[in-house]
């Protein structure tokens, strides 16, 4: 994907735009920045990057009054800042809720651990979580009720993509997993939009871990969210559960 480059002004601009929207899940006015205090320049020069960055795809207007919201290609700038620049880090108390939570488990158990796993990211996260390992036909989910909670999932076609997501569970389930893994390896990937490979869930973004399990096994967990997900904390979980898992693997190997 080829992305335009911006003026560090309308970067830092997109950006802050972007943390405000995730924030409070509403559009992003003008206004509202400029009273962030985060730009010495006058409201004029903020509307014209803001109309700027829309003619370049990075923002819309959902209606002529209102403010603006990140695109698809605005997340994904912005989480490919987040990997190169900042780092995928997780706060240590984060940290400490998903180990207090493997405390309680068989961690030769490579299922039980998969689990474990899955519903502490999904309980930390307000997100769907799904667990599977290989050799295994089934998958564990958690927390398709948050999903609903959100105020995103409550719009119809929404609704509809996402149950018939579950109507079709296994095959799509497979399917977007052998996309993704099947050209570049890495541990932790991120789809956002129409990058997702299943149309029911291309509004949203999906974000999956890859990591090595006890007795040789391999386990994913799956995260499927709004595109306005806090890609912060639920990419420092996907990578801390990938890390660790990897992490309890080798120390029983050894």
């Amino acid at each position: 994907m080829v992305i335009r480059l911006l003026t560090p002004r309308q970067h830092q601009l997109l950006w802050r735009v972007i943390d405000q929207h995730i924030e409070t899940g509403e559009p992003v006015s003008s206004k509202a920045i400029e009273s962030s205090g985060h730009f010495d320049v006058r409201s004029a020069t903020i509307r014209n990057e803001m109309s700027d960055l829309e003619d370049m795809g990075f923002l819309e207007q959902l209606h002529t009054s209102g403010g603006r919201v990140p695109t698809a290609l605005a997340f994904r700038l912005y989480v490919n800042d987040l990997i190169a620049v900042e780092g995928v880090t997780l706060g240590q108390s984060v940290r400490s809720r998903v180990d207090e939570a493997l405390n309680d488990t068989d961690l030769r158990d490579a299922d039980a651990l998969n689990r474990t796993l899955a519903r502490q990211i999904g309980q930390i996260s307000g997100n769907l979580v799904i667990a599977n390992t290989s050799e295994r036909q089934d998958a564990y989910k958690f927390g398709l009720s948050n999903l609903i909670s959100i105020p995103e999932f409550r719009e119809m076609d929404r609704l509809m993509g996402l149950t018939d997501f579950f109507d079709h569970f296994e095959s799509m389930y497979a399917r977007m997993h052998r996309q993704m893994w099947q050209q570049e390896e890495g541990d932790v990937k991120v789809m956002i939009g129409s990058e997702n490979p299943l149309r029911q869930i291309q509004d949203e973004a999906v974000i999956v871990a890859r990591y090595r399990l006890p007795r040789g096994r391999e386990g994913t967990l799956t995260l499927v969210g709004p595109m306005c997900m806090d890609y912060r904390k639920n990419l420092g979980l996907m990578t801390y559960a990938a890390q660790i898992a990897n992490r309890i693997t080798d120390s029983i190997r050894n």
